[in-house]
């Protein structure tokens, strides 16, 4: 029987264990699970696994936790790194849980950390579904020295430190999806084996492949493209110190989803025509893109080195979050001695990545609005780019940081 002064104590127990389930519950470290950017169907039903899962913290959730001026996740002396493919997944047969399975990565896009320069191993966990990262130093890997080898990530205003992607399947994809949805866990261990930081993230599996969308940092020597900082009216990738905003752009594969890791077929010929220039061309977009604000993504079908919308074929468009009443911004392909660099196969870039994992380098300008603040262009491709109706499929959106 409880006496009567043991129900304020009780009453503050509860509450305090509801404190703490509202803390957990509000500490998910993952922020989302994406397609790998460097694939053209690793989320889609019956293909390869090939994702990316987004880690995010308390004080920086989602997107925002890409900044570089946010430290990412490291390893505790004696700890380690689960990452568990829970549901919606398949191992393949023969492939093994080791380095080639995954890479961990700093930041968005692909500044990855190999674990033979760094300083961590991959191995398989006491289930056949869990990656375990372990650091091979024994002072673990402390956050704030995790910093990418990728030769031009010396020359990024701000480096980007700590663990923030897992990359799964980057060479040897060990699973294959199912259908419908998968789950990911990700448990960060100190030394004595306890449980840190954790979460989980679900992908919904697509039933056929799409054209892709995706970031991509093969030019300029894998410097940061993202969350570059510049001042208002600063053209990203013309003023000195930039580089343009970079995609990696497929094809829509016609391969059977057990080989999509096989298809490298890029769009070759596309660019982005801005909302102003459109106008100027005397260009109104059909009701089907008027979402579209901040222009069109086309691909240059007659081969004759420009972008006409009514000559050419629509594959997308552009929206952007700006601040309030900023005026003045653009986003447009890049251009050279007046003409549009269009997309180009990835191996004129990089001749060795571009050559194993395929794909076409779409590099864009961004003129910095009157407003300092974040801008947010972000970048989709039309589902069927033969129907204007058919909606968004594969995106991707880039931050740009005005002082």
């Amino acid at each position: 029987m409880k006496r009567r002064h043991d129900i304020p104590l009780a009453r503050a127990v509860l509450l305090a264990c509801i404190g703490l389930l509202a803390a957990c519950s509000s500490t998910n470290i993952v922020a989302d699970v994406v397609n790998s950017p460097l694939n053209a169907g690793g989320h889609v039903a019956g293909a390869p696994t090939a994702l990316n899962v987004y880690l995010q913290s308390p004080d920086a959730q989602g997107i925002d936790f890409m900044d570089p001026a946010v430290v990412g996740y490291g390893i505790p002396a004696g700890g380690r790194i689960e990452v568990e493919m829970a549901d919606g997944f398949r191992r393949i047969p023969r492939r093994r849980i080791y380095q080639k399975a995954m890479m961990v990565v700093t930041g968005a896009p692909q500044q990855g950390l190999p674990g033979n320069k760094v300083g961590y191993k991959i191995s398989q966990g006491k289930n056949a579904r869990t990656y375990v990262i372990t650091p091979t130093k024994p002072g673990g890997l402390p956050a704030g020295e995790l910093m990418s080898p990728a030769p031009g990530a010396r020359q990024d205003a701000i480096r980007q430190r700590g663990i923030k992607v897992f990359h799964i399947g980057f060479l040897a994809p060990p699973f294959r999806n199912t259908s419908g949805k998968g789950t990911i866990h990700v448990r960060i261990y100190d030394g004595d084996g306890d449980i840190v930081h954790q979460g989980s993230g679900t992908v919904t599996f697509e039933r056929r492949a799409l054209p892709q969308i995706l970031p991509n940092n093969f030019a300029d020597k894998q410097r940061n493209h993202n969350w570059q900082r510049v001042r208002m009216g600063d053209t990203v990738g013309v003023t000195e110190g930039t580089v343009p905003l970079t995609f990696l752009l497929f094809e829509k594969s016609k391969l059977p989803p057990r080989r999509l890791d096989k298809f490298k077929k890029g769009i070759v010929g596309a660019g982005v025509l801005s909302s102003r220039r459109l106008r100027a061309m005397g260009y109104a977009r059909p009701p089907a893109l008027a979402r579209y604000d901040g222009g069109l993504i086309v691909k240059d079908t007659n081969r004759d080195g420009r972008l006409d919308p009514g000559k050419d074929r629509i594959i997308g468009g552009v929206t952007i979050v700006a601040p309030e009443d900023a005026r003045g911004w653009e986003l447009r392909s890049l251009e050279r001695a007046g003409k549009p660099v269009l997309s180009q196969p990835a191996t004129r870039f990089n001749r060795k990545v571009g050559r194993r994992f395929g794909g076409a380098v779409m590099q864009l300008q961004f003129t910095a609005g009157n407003k300092p603040g974040i801008y947010r262009p972000t970048l989709a491709l039309l589902r069927d780019p033969k129907d204007l109706n058919s909606g968004d499929g594969s995106r991707y959106t880039y931050t740009i940081v005005v002082e």
